[in-house]
């Protein structure tokens, strides 16, 4: 069975923060809530832990109401964006506080403290205090308390968002894989598309307040339920098509797509999905030409804004170009459709 939110509505006065949302989270799986600031991801999150009153609706767990039952009594763990670490503990202290609440006896909290701090990578930092890790550290030794309670459920929002890049995706590996070895459900918050498909089995994409999409990662990045969620998962362009034979035709080419659908369908263009090419020597016009209106450089590639001349209707489209051959400013540029960056509307 798992987790399982029924209808959940939570309202701050006149404001709807959460409307009537349905998701489950089974056994063993790893969902990420996904979407920008203020989308209610945060606070479904509280909710689901039991921090925020629901207005309507309740949270389960295989099949009984939380309505009732306080939030230490869920069996829940949470990792906060800070972690949160009690300051005045050092590493072994903060770990074992989950198995000191549920009666453990010194000898096994010790055991368990040493068997979560070695799972996180920390083993031997027991007797270090809190101040003195790093930011990656402190969220390790978070998730490690955690996980040392053998909660039915971890609930993690924005776990890495206050790290540096760098760091972030490192830690994301590792939060990954730390999740699937200790076979953990886990209902995870974020805005970072990469964090979210790294982590989850399954994404639901939030906006306003309700879920527009669950989907699994490669599904939802290829076959986005609608415009909106395109946008969010960076599709910058959006144009007709006719799809049928696993391509798809439209004013900038033709591309292959994984869908078996045919007829007239829509193409979400993120910027990977087009590349601006240089003309080279003498050499026959491309079926789609460009002229670059806009270019910013990126660490590696560099990102331009085309028009195509053929094409009016479309305005600016973002393209990619090699940083060792980026076209200048007003340049005429090859377009080719590249399938990695094009996904399927609907």
């Amino acid at each position: 069975m798992g987790l399982e939110i029924r209808d959940l509505s939570v309202r701050f006065g006149s404001v709807p923060a959460v409307s009537g949302v349905n998701l489950s989270v089974a056994a063993g799986e790893v969902v990420a809530l996904l979407g920008p600031s203020g989308c209610g991801k945060s606070t479904m999150l509280r909710a689901v832990a039991g921090l925020e009153p629901p207005t309507a609706g309740g949270v389960l767990w295989n099949g009984a109401d939380l309505g009732g039952v306080a939030v230490h009594r869920r069996g829940f763990g949470m990792v906060f964006q800070d972690g949160q670490l009690f300051p005045h503990r050092d590493v072994a202290g903060n770990v074992a506080f989950g198995p000191r609440m549920r009666g453990a006896s010194k000898a096994r909290r010790r055991e368990r403290v040493g068997e979560v701090l070695e799972l996180v990578g920390l083993a031997g930092y027991e007797r270090r205090r809190t101040t003195e890790l790093s930011g990656g550290e402190a969220q390790r030794v978070a998730l490690a308390r955690a996980l040392a309670a053998d909660p039915r459920v971890l609930l993690l929002d924005e776990p890495l968002a206050a790290l540096d890049r760098a760091l972030r995706e490192q830690l994301a590996v590792v939060l990954a894989e730390l999740l699937g070895g200790a076979a953990a459900t886990a209902l995870v918050v974020t805005h970072d598309h990469d964090e979210a498909f790294t982590l989850a089995d399954r994404v639901a994409v939030m906006s306003r307040g309700r879920i527009l999409q669950v989907d699994a990662p490669s599904r939802l990045w290829k076959h986005p339920a609608d415009e909106e969620v395109a946008a969010f998962l960076g599709c910058s362009t959006v144009l007709s098509a006719r799809i049928g034979d696993g391509l798809a035709r439209c004013a900038l080419g033709e591309v292959a797509v994984p869908s078996e659908a045919a007829g007239a369908g829509l193409l979400g263009l993120r910027a990977t999905g087009l590349r601006a090419v240089r003309f080279g020597g003498v050499e026959e016009e491309p079926e789609v030409v460009g002229v670059v209106r806009e270019r910013v450089h990126r660490h590696d590639h560099v990102r331009v804004a085309v028009t195509v001349p053929q094409a009016p209707e479309l305005g600016r489209v973002e393209a990619t170009a090699r940083v060792d051959d980026a076209p200048e400013y007003e340049e005429k540029v090859r377009l080719w459709l590249n399938p990695d960056g094009v996904a399927v509307i609907g």
